[in-house]
């Protein structure tokens, strides 16, 4: 696990916020020239719950203890291994 991302997971002090960045938060890009972070999750449903007005709260709260007054988006992560379906793979049917 990363460094930052575990980091930013104690400094949250809502224990659902925290394990939900501990378990899917993959990546933590900051930049430093535009104050913005880029948060990356590996789940479409951890992602949502993020988002929520509760989740949003605690998230920013403990991004503040660590980085101060930013702005921030959650992204979905791409990940290298893919199904073959995102990656375009075709299958071949034999009959």
């Amino acid at each position: 696990m990363d460094h930052n991302v575990k980091a930013l997971a104690e400094a949250i002090t809502n224990s659902h916020t925290s394990h939900l960045v501990h378990s899917h938060v993959k990546e933590l890009d900051f930049d430093e020239e535009a104050n913005h972070l880029t948060i990356h999750v590996d789940n479409a449903a951890p992602l949502h719950e993020l988002e929520s007005k509760e989740c949003d709260h605690h998230l920013q709260s403990g991004m503040e203890k660590i980085y101060g007054d930013i702005t921030y988006e959650l992204k979905l992560h791409k990940a290298d291994s893919g199904s073959d379906r995102e990656k375009g793979i075709g299958h071949e049917v034999h009959r």
